[in-house]
């Protein structure tokens, strides 16, 4: 039997990546320029799942709808992106850009087997560029970034969801970090 939330509009938001590796960290670059540029309703939880896997594993339990932003290895330009759904991602996944896929991968297949799946599952994908060590994202992915995160709007606004964008008076006091 399922553990999901009875409500029906629990969505979990992950951002995944390794943010030291250049482009790999844009799942994570997103869900911030979300998180700072968007209110959402309480039943959206935004996390920052960067690399790690099962520890995730707890959070599938709880959510009905989960959307995950990465980086994937298609055969396609950098820049590309690509809305994979369900199943498809475990298939995708099969490619790995970095070790932190092994534990998407595998908390995919655990949850599964939990019975903690949720009952729809999204990643919002982008073609990388550089993979090397950097804080960064290319000039490529910042371009793209925009309608990255549009694209993962457009899928919240599917499930019901919407972002209500910040005003300049609302939008939190930045933190010195190179990783806006």
């Amino acid at each position: 039997m399922s553990r999901h939330s009875e409500s029906g509009g629990d969505v979990l938001l992950i951002g995944w990546g390794n943010i030291l590796l250049s482009d790999e960290g844009v799942g994570v670059h997103a869900l911030r320029r979300l998180e700072r540029d968007y209110r959402y309703a309480p039943e959206v939880q935004l996390v920052d799942g960067g690399t790690s896997g099962l520890d995730l594993l707890p959070l599938f339990g709880e959510y009905r709808r989960i959307l995950m932003l990465d980086a994937v290895a298609l055969d396609e330009a950098p820049g590309e992106i690509r809305v994979i759904r369900g199943a498809d991602i475990r298939r995708l996944l099969t490619q790995k850009l970095s070790v932190h896929h092994l534990g998407v991968s595998d908390v995919l297949a655990v949850a599964e087997l939990l019975d903690y799946a949720p009952e729809e599952i999204v990643l919002v994908g982008i073609v990388p560029e550089h993979l090397e060590l950097g804080l960064e994202l290319s000039p490529t992915l910042v371009a793209r970034l925009p309608s990255f995160i549009e694209t993962t709007l457009s899928i919240l606004r599917e499930w019901g969801v919407r972002g209500e964008q910040r005003d300049a008076s609302e939008m939190p006091a930045a933190p010195l970090s190179l990783f806006s």
